[in-house]
């Protein structure tokens, strides 16, 4: 599931699209990872909302397939070495 690019999500909305939890989502806002505004949506009382930019969650899922890559390929060399 991709997100579209004009439509800021919700943490809990990104958490499946990243293939991980919210709390991961939160960790990688507050590395700077993904970017994203916390908004307080009118008329609903409590905390307000972290909403997160389309444009960081594709960047975050390009830099994951790449570890990935990265440590299949280092696999194959640790297996072909061996």
């Amino acid at each position: 599931m991709r997100a579209r690019r004009d439509h800021w999500l919700t943490v809990q909305q990104t958490a499946p699209i990243l293939n991980s939890t919210s709390a991961e989502v939160c960790r990688l806002l507050s590395l700077g990872r993904l970017s994203g505004s916390k908004c307080k949506q009118p008329g609903r009382a409590g905390k307000a909302q972290w909403l997160i930019d389309p444009r960081s969650i594709a960047k975050e899922q390009r830099r994951a397939a790449k570890r990935i890559a990265q440590r299949a390929a280092q696999a194959r060399r640790r297996k072909s070495a061996g």
